[in-house]
């Protein structure tokens, strides 16, 4: 066929175009079994993540959840403590009043032995 010269430059028309169909059909052998594969592989990819995301999104809400559950039962927890605690202190002033009252008894008691040995003695000696 012929040369032709572009910008200077000689071309062969022929090899240009044998040139063209080699890349053609390479394009077209690559269209066939790598794209295809390779875009198959891409979306897998794509879907995975997505998947991923959405699990990622449904641990976040579900640690929230918990999270919160976990602040209510702590709250409950401490409600509870100070009512144990008023409870007890309750219990353990009235212990200390009926411990107070028994030992004023028991010292009345002492009192009211004690008078009437110094009063049975005392009548002793006068008897005697």
């Amino acid at each position: 066929m012929g040369d032709i010269t572009l910008f200077g430059l000689p071309i062969s028309l022929g090899t240009m175009i044998y040139q063209a169909l080699i890349f053609t059909v390479l394009v077209f052998i690559l269209k066939k079994l790598v794209f295809k594969k390779l875009v198959g592989v891409l979306d897998n990819r794509k879907q995975h993540i997505e998947n991923q995301l959405q699990l990622t999104e449904q641990y976040k809400k579900e640690a929230e959840k918990n999270l919160e559950h976990s602040a209510e039962v702590l709250n409950q927890a401490r409600k509870d403590a100070r009512e144990i605690l008023r409870h007890s202190e309750r219990e353990a002033q009235l212990i200390i009043l009926d411990a107070k009252a028994q030992a004023k008894e028991i010292l009345k008691e002492v009192k009211e032995r004690s008078f009437r040995s110094q009063s049975f003695v005392h009548k002793d000696s006068k008897g005697a």
